[in-house]
This record gives structure tokens, C-alpha cells and sequence, in this order.
């Protein structure tokens, strides 16, 4: 456990790595290199170009949806949302069912998406709207459970104790 590095207060979320090094190792950065050389600087930037138009077309359509609150005004790459209607980790649930990756965030509950080149506008916009209708029309019935229940849970322990239950976590997901 010497080398594990774990966080659960960062507003990004339960953070834990087993590594010094976290999450930038360096064969990340060498494939940033090898793909910067590949496509040139005119190819980076026109991949960069259609990540953010993809990023502030997500941010215009959340201002749109009943129930979400956009956080990120001009996002780049990244597009932050919240509810003040619903649970936003429901949304993330729901989100998560149909293959949908969001990410949960804390102090404010929020999630968000990274936008890459190969996402599909379109479709996540659909899924998003129609998993925020069903979010609402559930909201009289709904139990706590999944992320909800997780983000609520480690609020009410002592930071030793979340601190605890996360290594635990990492040294379970790395045993062969």
C-alpha cells in the first residue's frame, strides 16, 4: 500500500491509483507522441477543431433538456452537468445501463463526459434525453442505490474509513 495514492474528497470523485505515477503514465504520453508525429501538427488541430465543436454542441443541447444544469459554459473537451430536478447519479445509472460512460463528481453531485473524436453527438444526445425522461417519471418510487448510494454513504463516514474501503477496492480489482 506504500505506493497507493487515494483521495476521497476530490471533487472529481472516489480518486485511488495503485501507482506513483497514477493516471499519466508514461506510455500515454508516448502514444501522444507517436500520434502528434503521425498526424502533424495541421492533423492535431483540426482533430482538436471537432472534439470541442462535438464538446459545445453537447453543452448547447444540455441547456435545452428540462432537469439539467450545465456547468462547463465553454467547454473544450470536457462538458459538466448537474440536476436540480433529480439525482444526478440516477442519470449516471441510467446513462451507464445503455453504455454510456459518465462520470461522477462530488461537492456540487455532478457528472461529466469526456468528448473524444469518435463519439457520436447524436446518438448520446438521444440516450441522454430519453434517460433523463425516464429518470423523472421514476423520481415518486425511486430507491437509493448505485452511485447515489455510494456518494451518500462515504459522506456520512469518517475519511480513514473511506480511505480504507478504496485500497480495499484496489487490492481486490489487482489479485489475479
Amino acid at each position: 500500500h506504500a505506493s497507493y495514492f487515494s483521495y476521497s474528497h476530490w471533487s472529481g470523485g472516489l480518486y485511488i491509483t495503485p501507482t506513483f505515477a497514477g493516471s499519466r503514465p508514461g506510455a500515454l504520453i508516448a502514444c501522444a507522441w507517436a500520434a502528434l508525429v503521425s498526424i502533424g501538427e495541421s492533423g492535431y488541430q483540426q482533430r482538436a477543431q471537432v472534439i470541442v465543436e462535438a464538446a459545445r454542441r453537447i453543452a448547447d443541447a444540455i441547456k435545452s433538456i428540462d432537469g439539467l444544469k450545465l456547468m462547463t459554459q465553454n467547454p473544450t473537451i470536457v462538458v459538466c452537468f448537474t440536476s436540480d430536478v433529480f439525482n444526478i447519479y440516477r442519470l449516471k445509472d441510467a446513462m451507464s445501463k445503455i453504455g454510456w460512460s459518465l462520470n461522477p463528481l462530488q461537492q456540487p453531485a455532478a457528472v461529466n463526459i469526456c468528448v473524444t473524436e469518435n463519439l457520436d453527438v447524436d446518438d448520446l444526445l438521444r440516450d441522454l434525453r430519453a434517460a433523463v425522461d425516464e429518470v423523472k417519471a421514476s423520481i415518486p418510487q425511486q430507491k437509493i442505490g448505485g452511485t447515489e448510494m455510494i456518494y451518500k454513504t462515504i459522506r456520512m463516514l469518517p475519511p480513514a474509513a473511506v480511505e480504507f474501503a478504496m485500497h480495499r477496492f484496489t487490492d481486490a480489482s489487482l489479485a489475479p
